[in-house]
């Protein structure tokens, strides 16, 4: 059944889009969470650098791997009910932690919460494409997407205040009420959508032109055959980039700013807020943008594939850069610029990789392209606190760490300029054109 037979509910689907907006926020809160409360739980447990590193990294050990065997499992179970088990491993993984603080548990609570979290962006984009035709995702995408830097931008002045004020376990029972809050509420009214599944339940396949094919040519596309393109490869490859500096900027930035520019902890949480703030705004931006452009018979290629590479780029320039300027003004901008535009890319990539996909195949595509773009959660942290404890300083180690974070980076964004063109590797079908006209 194509789209165009599929009775639309625009109402059911924005309120779902709003439930997966507010879990992407709760997930980022997750993650911010201890980057905040890293003064105070180093010094309870006496962590140093790198034995801190190793814990922020802990939370990815089982995140790429849950990621991937979730994908599969979305792609036969009601993405409902994948979500609600989900929002409940977050709420209870924090459970341990709070109730015997120590090394031990510390690690055993990331490392579970970070196997539930693992999995979410792929699952709740596979059931927000459920809810919208391919050539009215760009929004709701983009929506996705600022979830995340919304919710570190409301967490981080209120997270901060708890930790301050009542300590920062304060903070993670604040996180594991507000998930299972979110579970209640999705188990009330979560629902699956109704594009993408035929009349007897079955998935068909997506195209770049914004049409359905029939499941028979849906049956002619392997999972090698997407997972051998360029496009795919090169929107995991600047997602990895991305992801450095959102890995880098949750477990090391808050410390980083008032242990080498004196920033009080109620400023290095401004500062996390203005970088939150760009994630907001540049997929809010881009995406659209983005959209508009290839209504208007722009490439996917130049209109999405390009672009995402460019914001990494400019990510991994500004990271470079920011260990040598001294001005407060200097220092938030890069900030911003380094840890905010490297996030738009991610909306993008969804995209990119949903049009050489088939629909039926799509849950593990980005469930498998979110294990790659989110390597670096299990990298990056644990490599910065390594080169900090090397180095003859900390600021010298942050420097080096930095320089070679914002270094990879660039090299990744320039990976996905270079390769991402969804026209040259979408599956050939004769589906109609989505393609609208310029005004006369």
């Amino acid at each position: 059944m194509a789209d165009s037979a599929v009775v639309p509910q625009p109402r059911r689907a924005w309120l779902m889009a709003f439930m997966i907006f507010a879990l992407a926020m709760i997930n980022f809160g997750d993650k911010t969470v201890l980057g905040l409360a890293a003064d105070p739980i180093s010094d309870e447990l006496g962590l140093s650098h790198s034995l801190y590193g190793l814990v922020a990294s802990s939370f990815f050990v089982l995140f790429s791997i849950s990621a991937v065997v979730v994908g599969f499992v979305a792609n036969r179970v009601a993405t409902r009910w994948v979500l609600l088990a989900l929002a409940v491993v977050w709420s209870l993984a924090q459970l341990p932690l709070l109730l015997a603080a120590s090394v031990g548990t510390l690690f055993a609570s990331r490392v579970v919460l970070g196997a539930g979290e693992g999995p979410t962006a792929g699952v709740a984009v596979h059931a927000l494409y459920k809810w919208f035709p391919p050539r009215r995702r760009a929004l709701p995408s983009a929506l996705y997407v600022i979830g995340s830097g919304l919710g570190v931008f409301v967490a981080a002045p209120v997270l901060t205040h708890l930790i301050d004020h009542h300590g920062w376990r304060a903070a993670f029972w604040a996180l594991a009420a507000t998930g299972a809050l979110w579970a209640v509420l999705w188990l009330l009214i979560g629902r699956e959508g109704p594009f993408g599944v035929d009349a007897d339940g079955n998935a068909q396949s997506a195209s770049p032109s914004g049409a359905e094919p029939s499941r028979a040519s849906a049956s002619l596309t392997s999972y090698r055959r997407f997972l051998g393109s360029r496009t795919w490869w090169g929107g995991a490859i600047g997602g990895f980039g991305a992801y450095w500096t959102v890995a880098l900027g949750s477990a090391f930035l808050p410390s980083y700013l008032k242990d080498q520019y004196g920033y009080t902890s109620a400023q290095a949480a401004q500062a996390v807020a203005l970088y939150a703030a760009f994630t907001v705004v540049v997929p809010l931006t881009v995406s659209p943008w983005a959209a508009r452009m290839s209504r208007r018979g722009v490439s996917s290629r130049r209109s999405r594939g390009i672009t995402q590479g460019a914001l990494v780029l400019a990510a991994g320039t500004a990271l470079a850069f920011l260990p040598s300027v001294d001005a407060k003004a200097g220092q938030l901008a890069l900030v911003a610029v380094a840890f905010g535009f490297g996030v738009g890319a991610f909306g993008l990539s969804y995209e990119t990789t949903s049009e050489v996909t088939p629909v039926d195949r799509r849950g593990a595509s980005l469930g498998l392209l979110v294990a790659v773009q989110t390597l670096p959660g299990l990298i990056a942290p644990a490599v910065t606190g390594v080169l900090i404890d090397a180095a003859s300083d900390d600021r010298s180690g942050y420097t080096l760490a930095f320089v070679f974070g914002g270094a990879l980076t660039f090299v990744c964004g320039l990976v996905a300029v270079l390769t991402v063109d969804p026209e040259r590797d979408a599956p050939k079908a004769p589906v109609p054109t989505d393609v609208e006209p310029l005004p006369a």
